[in-house]
């Protein structure tokens, strides 16, 4: 996949077509903010399953991504009804499909991307669940049951379709707060099996970052197959994000 974020690359840690990829983090941390940029600066053939977003909400992060605007003045404009300049930038992303489905099933997710390949004569080449707690995997399975469940049915997506699948998870007990580097043991399930890859975030930001108006996402590669990784989380690879502008680079 086209590199996105300049420090992942020079740690060798690298989204690849075919793999699945997970990225874990506590609520508001930062998640979906960092899967959308990847997904809008790759500009690749993208199917974007917001089951954990509504409409409005991924509408006002891409508007941000795409035209440097606050998300405030995004939703002002959108009360107003004044949003062409906004609609012809995100008319630059239509190579993203999105999905908004709150709980869909393998079977929706794999009926979406046959009629995605028949329209369009190919598989997407990213795929996104957002995030694979929504997945509903049936069945009555324990939580631990089914999230390993989704988790082998996105591997074999992503070897199937040759797509990178990206899925977002959360974490568990002490590492809710998102202050704290999150090793491969935080996360939810312990689900770190199947993946090819799995990234954690936190929130590293010291007071000075935040008076200017920023926040650091720290970022760990705790695992990455056939690449540098470090399942304690003691590498932290620093990416700066303006929130209200949905800024993320590093």
């Amino acid at each position: 996949m086209p590199t996105v974020f300049r420090g992942l690359e020079e740690a060798g840690v690298h989204i690849r077509q075919g793999q699945f990829t997970l990225i874990s983090a506590a609520p508001g941390i930062g998640k979906s903010a960092v899967s959308q940029t990847i997904a809008t600066r790759a500009r690749v053939p993208t199917y974007y399953f917001s089951a954990d977003s509504d409409r409005f909400e991924m509408y006002t992060r891409a508007a941000a991504m795409l035209t440097g605007w606050r998300t405030e003045d995004i939703g002002n404009a959108v009360l107003h009804g004044k949003t062409e300049t906004i609609d012809a930038k995100l008319s630059e992303s239509a190579f993203i499909r999105y999905d908004f489905k709150s709980s869909p099933t393998p079977d929706d997710i794999e009926d979406e991307l046959k009629a995605y390949a028949m329209t369009y004569g190919m598989w997407p080449r990213l795929v996104v669940m957002d995030n694979i707690s929504n997945l509903d995997m049936g069945g009555g399975a324990t939580d631990t049951a089914a999230l390993e469940e989704a988790s082998n049915f996105l591997h074999d997506l992503a070897r199937e379709t040759s797509a990178a699948v990206i899925a977002l998870h959360h974490v568990q007990g002490p590492f809710n707060d998102g202050n704290v580097p999150v090793p491969l043991s935080g996360l939810r399930g312990q689900i770190g099996r199947v993946p090819e890859r799995v990234l954690t975030l936190h929130n590293a930001s010291d007071q000075f970052d935040i008076d200017a108006g920023r926040q650091i996402l720290g970022l760990n590669a705790v695992k990455n197959r056939g690449g540098q990784s470090d399942p304690s989380a003691k590498n932290t690879i620093r990416l700066e994000f303006i929130p209200d502008r949905m800024l993320i680079r590093g």
